[in-house]
């Protein structure tokens, strides 16, 4: 290419990225997640047995792709991306670290206790999708299902979701009210669709790669067959919906692919699933079938959503189905099956070892959140550490506190069962080694290190009985917090 050439081309390049029109549109939206899965019981005590064997699930990322596959109805997971623009399929991509296995039946609904049916590690979790997504008002769930989701168990650790959603959560088990009218409304999620890995049936498994001893291990590939995927239970009232598990639950049988790679050491969850009833008759192989609002034959995001929206113009529904609908009135179905505007967030974990305890202990979250981010703003700083004293400084001796005393430590009352939003570190105790992951303790004056001028800074403040100097938060400036500053100082 002559140099005249090279000119014309890098001045049509700066031309078209500087005005935008040469950009391409993506055909998937990821969200990723550091490594920071820990356990956080949900039952009473927080005692209840975990299988010693387990791998803590451990979330990495989520991909959702507009999807074209090759031979939709015998491997759907073949094929490409594609745009989001006259896309027929949707991929759902899961990647969680280690080996994880598919969850065996927890006793639910008069189903065996099995968790274990496939392996040690078993993941439990609800990964929700909001597909209108500058909407979190519609859709949710309602009831006990609601305390299994996101916004009922992200504050146990120890984080607020940066969007609408974050004046939603239960930052405690006191907000777990059951009353969908009340404040905060975690029922009011957004999601209008889940992948439901709960353990509340028995799946189908096929292995296409492996052994054949009915183990998930690694470098097996396997396709499990089970009700993973559903439309968010709190829209039945307002459905016509038939041929699910129960009469208005959109909740068809659909295939994951579960896959380990042992030279990344990570398990790879995947769905494909229809966006519309050309995917659906793509899926099936058959004919295209019209919307008939059956869960029994070939499904689609649109046939789901068009249920709702015909509820919601026939109207006549009443009570919380009604709010969580109503705003799907008058839409068309087709708007919303872009799915880089879909938005999402998971919760993951593990079962309990013994049918005697019930519930979930989970270890991982995803979503628009930052670790120890108390007030949402995506940042873990002086800001949430302010927010953890003024904590203590309210409920310190109050009704909150177990321990009914003024010493600087808020207790909760029952372990696991009940939880703190501001327990940074999980040892359902408020208290100074909440604001660790702020900075080391010693550092008085904030610069990120620890050294004589901290000790100085103290000392002033500790001498003229300035608020700041209550070292050990029990709202007092004395001798114990001289001795406790003293100790932090001296441990760097």
């Amino acid at each position: 290419m002559n140099s005249k050439a090279t000119r014309i081309l890098a001045g049509l390049i700066v031309a078209c990225t500087a005005s935008g029109l040469c950009a391409q549109r993506s055909d998937c939206k990821s969200w990723s997640d550091p490594e920071d899965a820990v356990v956080r019981r949900t039952d009473p005590g927080a005692d209840g047995p975990l299988n010693p064997l387990a791998t803590p699930p451990e979330i990495l990322d989520a991909r959702l792709c507009a999807w074209d596959a090759f031979d939709a109805d015998n491997d759907p997971y073949a094929g490409e991306t594609t745009d989001p623009d006259g896309a027929h399929l949707f991929r759902l991509q899961l990647t969680l670290a280690g080996l994880v296995n598919p969850p065996g039946p927890i006793g639910l609904g008069g189903e065996p206790f099995d968790p274990f049916a496939f392996g040690p590690s078993p993941v439990v979790g609800f990964f929700d999708i909001d597909v209108d997504g500058n909407d979190a008002r519609t859709g949710g769930e309602l009831g006990a299902a609601a305390e299994t989701r996101y916004l009922a168990n992200v504050a146990r650790f120890a984080r607020r979701p940066h969007d609408a959603l974050g004046e939603r959560i239960a930052a405690s088990r006191d907000d777990l009210d059951g009353d969908f009218w009340t404040e905060p409304q975690y029922e009011r999620s957004g999601a209008d669709f889940a992948l439901v890995l709960c353990g509340c049936f028995s799946p189908v498994a096929v292995e296409v790669t492996g052994d054949g001893d009915g183990m998930f291990e690694a470098d097996e590939t396997w396709l499990v067959l089970g009700r993973f995927f559903e439309r968010s239970q709190g829209y039945r009232d307002a459905s016509a919906a038939f041929g699910g598990s129960a009469p208005g639950l959109y909740d068809p049988e659909v295939e994951l692919r579960f896959e380990h790679d042992s030279l990344t050491d990570e398990t790879t969850i995947t769905l494909v699933w229809a966006l519309d009833q050309n995917g659906a008759a793509q899926l099936a192989g058959d004919p295209q079938q019209p919307i008939d609002l059956s869960v029994a034959n070939q499904t689609s995001v649109v046939e789901a959503l068009q249920d709702i929206i015909d509820g919601a113009d026939a109207g006549g529904i009443t009570g919380p189905a009604w709010e969580l609908v109503r705003r799907w009135e008058g839409r068309n179905a087709t708007d919303w099956l872009d799915v880089t505007e879909w938005e999402v967030t998971g919760l993951f974990g593990m079962p309990y070892a013994s049918p005697e305890v019930t519930g979930y202990a989970w270890t991982d979250t995803l979503g628009e959140e930052t670790p120890a981010d108390i007030d949402g703003d995506l940042d873990a700083d002086s800001s949430d550490e302010a927010s953890i004293r003024n904590y203590v400084y309210g409920a310190d001796g109050e009704s909150d506190d177990a321990d009914g005393r003024v010493n600087g430590v808020v207790v909760v009352a029952t372990k696991g069962w009940d939880f703190r939003l501001q327990d940074t570190d999980g040892d359902y105790r408020v208290s100074l080694a909440d604001l660790l992951p702020y900075g080391p303790l010693g550092d008085f004056d904030g610069n990120g290190t620890v050294n004589t001028q901290d000790f100085v800074a103290f000392l002033n403040a500790w001498a003229t009985g300035q608020p700041g100097a209550d070292f050990n938060l029990d709202q007092s400036v004395d001798t114990m917090d001289f001795v406790a500053f003293l100790n932090a100082w001296a441990q760097g």
